[in-house]
C-alpha cells in the first residue's frame, strides 16, 4: 500500500512546491510604489502571514474588441489607470468595469461608480480585453503590479464581519490562473472606516468629480 501512495505524495509535494507564494515577491511589496502604499494600510503587514486559499481559472468570457474610435476613447479615458506589463503587451484594468468616466470641462472627469468590480486583462496584439475575475460588491482590488511579462500581483480587501480582510492574488497569464491568499487570522484586517485610495486613482484625484 505504501508504494501505491508514493506517486500521489510526490505529485502533491511538487504541486505545492511549484505554486507561487506572496513571500516570493517580498521585494516587490517593499519597492513597488503601489504595493508599498497598500501594505502600509494593512496593520502589521507581512507576506508571511498570508496563507493559500484557492486557485481559480480565468473567467471564460469572450473578449471585447478594442479598435478604432472605441480604443482611442478607452485609452484616452482610462490610460492613466491601467497597469501595463513590462513589455507593454498586456495590461490589467480594475477600474472601467466599476467606474464610468465622462469628460468634463477643464480636463476633468465625472465618475459614476457602481457596486460591482471586476478585473480585466488586455491584450495589445489582439486589440482586446476580457474579464478574468469578478469581485462582486463585497471585495475590491485596490492595487495591481506586474512581476514580469506573465506574472502579476493584485491586492485588495473583502468586507467581512470583523473589518476588511486583505487578500493577495497572484496571477499567471500563461496558465490563466489566479492563486488567492488571505491572512491566517483577523489581526491584519483593516478598519472599515479607513478609506483607501489607490496609487493611480490618487494621481488623478484632482481631475475626478465623484457622482
Amino acid at each position: 500500500m505504501k508504494w501505491t501512495l508514493l506517486p500521489l505524495f510526490w505529485l502533491l509535494s511538487n504541486s505545492s512546491h511549484g505554486q507561487p507564494r506572496p513571500t516570493d515577491y517580498r521585494i516587490s511589496f517593499q519597492q513597488d510604489s503601489a504595493l508599498r502604499k497598500w501594505t502600509g494600510s494593512i496593520p502589521g503587514f507581512t507576506p508571511d502571514a498570508f496563507i493559500y486559499a484557492a486557485t481559480s481559472d480565468f473567467d471564460q468570457f469572450s473578449p471585447d474588441t478594442l479598435s478604432g474610435k472605441d480604443a482611442a476613447t478607452y485609452f484616452n479615458t482610462y490610460g492613466g489607470l491601467l497597469n501595463f506589463s513590462p513589455d507593454k503587451k498586456q495590461w490589467l484594468d480594475f477600474y472601467s468595469y466599476q467606474v464610468a468616466l465622462e469628460k468634463a470641462p477643464g480636463g476633468r472627469y465625472h465618475a459614476y461608480i457602481e457596486a460591482d468590480q471586476a478585473l480585466l486583462l488586455g491584450n495589445a496584439a489582439a486589440h482586446t480585453h476580457r474579464r478574468i475575475a469578478f469581485m462582486g460588491a463585497s471585495s475590491w482590488i485596490e492595487e495591481a503590479s506586474w512581476i514580469d511579462n506573465h506574472t502579476f500581483v493584485a491586492v485588495g480587501v473583502t468586507n467581512v464581519t470583523k473589518g476588511l480582510e486583505p487578500f493577495i492574488y497572484i496571477g499567471d497569464t500563461r496558465v490563466r490562473q489566479l492563486y488567492r491568499y488571505h491572512p491566517s487570522n483577523d489581526r491584519y484586517n483593516r478598519n472599515p472606516d479607513h478609506k483607501y485610495v489607490s496609487w493611480q486613482w490618487a494621481k488623478m484625484a484632482s481631475r475626478i468629480i465623484e457622482e
